[in-house]
């Protein structure tokens, strides 16, 4: 059967497709400028900082960023990417479990006592006494075992979690099914999409790392790429000297490394993303 739109439903669909488009644009337009730019050569960007459409490709901007110092910033972004990600995971799932239990003793205290924690920040200077305490100054950890758990993406995962038929864990239990079995083979299985919505958020968040870096590491080969991308654009625009001037192709070419891994992960956990979040959101 076909049905005829009416007019005003013609006119909806005609500014809500207009409306997608520019805003695809509005995203897609500075990456573009980017990336034309990062492939220019020296020559091309001496009196302008960005190019719209290329004239020639040059890819040694690229290959000075993964031979020079940025490599290493982004290999230590990587690295506290991937440790803290999964360790943030781990606790957050178990704890999430836990806390979606009805039957739990005192659980309403401890989710009133974790939200707690999410209204109310203790502040930079004793958040730095916590990290000089524990002797984790100058050291990876520091990046990752202070901030292991975010509250909002625990309770999101508790409230999915408690979403979870009931029945379902009761006839694992009835089959012998031990807790530690019933989270991994069945709470887990079924909570894919709050799982890769959460994990786009811890990649974000420890990829995204500033603030922590500049306060808890001194030594500068354990700078992460962001760190060295503000150093490039503040120590640059100190530089009045033409022959030291940094361009920006250099610059636009580290700042899109920086933002690789996360457009790459984007797209393969995309589908799960609003479905996790609404989910995790309803059930409280």
């Amino acid at each position: 059967m076909v049905y005829q739109l009416s007019l005003g439903r013609k006119v909806f669909l005609v500014l809500n497709v207009t409306l997608c488009v520019l805003i695809a644009l509005a995203v897609l337009f500075p990456l573009w400028m980017a990336l034309v730019t990062s492939l220019a050569p020296d020559h091309q960007v001496i009196y302008r900082d960005f190019i719209m459409l290329p004239t020639e490709i040059n890819f040694n901007c690229y290959a000075v960023v993964f031979q020079s110092g940025y490599m290493r910033g982004f290999l230590n972004s990587i690295f506290v990417t991937v440790v803290g990600t999964a360790l943030s995971m781990v606790l957050t799932l178990l704890a999430g479990y836990v806390l979606a239990q009805k039957d739990l003793v005192f659980r309403r205290f401890f989710m009133g006592f974790i939200f707690v924690t999410m209204v109310f920040d203790a502040g930079i200077m004793p958040f730095y006494v916590v990290v000089r305490s524990l002797k984790l100054i100058d050291t990876y950890a520091a990046l990752f075992i202070p901030v292991l758990v975010s509250t909002y993406n625990l309770i999101l995962v508790k409230n999915y979690m408690m979403s979870i038929p009931e029945s379902l864990m009761e006839s694992a239990r009835l089959d012998g099914c031990s807790e530690v079995g019933i989270l991994f083979k069945i709470v887990i299985p079924v909570s894919i999409p709050i799982i890769a919505a959460i994990t786009l958020f811890y990649v974000v968040f420890y990829w995204n790392q500033y603030i922590n870096v500049l306060m808890f590491i001194n030594d500068a080969t354990k700078y992460t790429i962001q760190v060295l991308l503000r150093q490039l654009v503040f120590d640059n625009a100190s530089i009045q000297s033409g022959a030291n001037r940094v361009y920006s192709n250099f610059k636009m070419a580290v700042m899109l490394v920086a933002m690789l891994p996360v457009l790459i992960l984007y797209p393969f956990i995309q589908r799960h993303f609003v479905s996790g979040i609404m989910l995790g959101s309803i059930k409280g």
